[in-house]
């Protein structure tokens, strides 16, 4: 029975995680990109659990993949979060910059605030799963993903306060996390 109900629980966290990653799609400005968001966490999820089966044995992973191979997700990953906050600022109506500012010092701002944003996560990932076993660098830590966490409401702030200009900010911060969190640990594995 306990089982059963383990098992009821993990469809229904994936469920309402694909239904929250899908709400992704209401910053595109068009409804139906919420089903075509869906659509492909669903996949990728999908794929992710096809490899994870082929790839394990007894509930262990096996360690399949090249050195070289993880540096360059890796570097890709990384590479797609110092991206990713240009192409939505230019290429969406997500974030609504002043009109009065020209497109290269947009592009130097959004820039300067994803590079600091970057360094400010890889340090509080350095200082708790590195340095981490004295309880000061965590500390340190998790006051550097705090500074982190609030760097996007602050300037977003500055230029649209409303609640969804604030919250469409964040949905940037946290896809540009999750890239730089897994391409941080394809880069650094650590057994």
């Amino acid at each position: 029975m306990s089982d059963t109900l383990f098992k009821i629980k993990q469809i229904a966290s994936l469920i309402v995680f694909v239904a929250m990653l899908s709400l992704m799609g209401m910053i595109t400005s068009n409804p139906m990109m919420i089903l075509a968001y869906a659509g492909f966490f669903l996949v990728v999820i999908a794929i992710m659990f096809v490899m994870m089966r082929k790839r394990s044995r007894h509930l262990e992973l096996v360690q399949s993949s090249s050195q070289l191979f993880n540096k360059i997700v890796g570097g890709v990953l990384i590479a797609l979060a110092l991206v990713t906050p240009s192409l939505i600022a230019f290429r969406t109506s997500v974030i609504k910059l002043p009109s009065n500012l020209s497109v290269g010092a947009a592009l130097g701002i959004v820039g300067g605030v994803s590079i600091a944003f970057l360094a400010l996560l890889f340090a509080t990932i350095y200082m708790i799963n590195v340095k981490g076993k004295e309880t000061t660098n965590r500390i340190i830590g998790y006051v550097l993903f705090i500074i982190a966490a609030a760097i996007p409401g602050i300037l977003m702030s500055r230029v649209d306060s409303t609640t969804s200009g604030i919250g469409s900010v964040y949905y940037v911060a946290m896809a540009v996390l999750i890239l730089a969190f897994n391409g941080f640990n394809f880069l650094f594995h650590q057994e």
